[in-house]
This record gives C-alpha cells, sequence and structure tokens, in this order.
C-alpha cells in the first residue's frame, strides 16, 4: 500500500466516523421525548446510510478500479435500494394515517 493510499484510506475513514456520529445525533435529538417518528431525520438518516455503502463500497472495497458496467450496476443498486426503502416509508407514513 502506497502512502498516498494510505492517506487516503485514513482521510475515507474520518469521513466515515464523522458521517456515522452525525446521524447519531440526528437519530437522538429527540431522546427526551416518547417516541414520534420523524419523516426527515428518518430520510436523512437513510441518505446518510446511503452515503456511507457507496463510499464504503467504492473505497474499501475497491470498486472504483472495478469495469465500468459493474460501478454502473452498483451504483444503479443503491439508487433503487434507497428508492425502495423510502417509498416503504412513505407508504408507513401514509398507512398510519
Amino acid at each position: 500500500m502506497s502512502a498516498t493510499t494510505d492517506v487516503r484510506l485514513r482521510l475515507v475513514f474520518a469521513l466515515l466516523t464523522g458521517v456515522t456520529l452525525l446521524s447519531w445525533w440526528l437519530g437522538t435529538r429527540d431522546g427526551s421525548q416518547p417516541f414520534s417518528p420523524s419523516a426527515a431525520i428518518t430520510v436523512s438518516v437513510l441518505l446518510i446510510a446511503a452515503l456511507k455503502v457507496r463510499v464504503i463500497v467504492w473505497e474499501f472495497m475497491e470498486l472504483r478500479h472495478a469495469p465500468a458496467a459493474l460501478r454502473r450496476f452498483a451504483d444503479a443498486f443503491l439508487v433503487l435500494l434507497m428508492a425502495l426503502l423510502l417509498g416503504l416509508h412513505a407508504w408507513g407514513l401514509y398507512a398510519a394515517g
């Protein structure tokens, strides 16, 4: 592993740690209140999770060195997965009335 790669991976790890702390902070903002779902917080945490998945797959699983078709497929799969999760969340909010 080169020094440049080592520095990049350390920066990516620091970014992921910061984003994890941000999503934790968002998830516990109303910790003193009884459970009340917040669509904005849920969507924010899901989008942060999607960002983290993409960074992990591209940097630590080295997808950025893969063929272009595989990179596009992985990104499309992540977009579809997040759309499905956000759609299920919206459907749940609608069904709960």
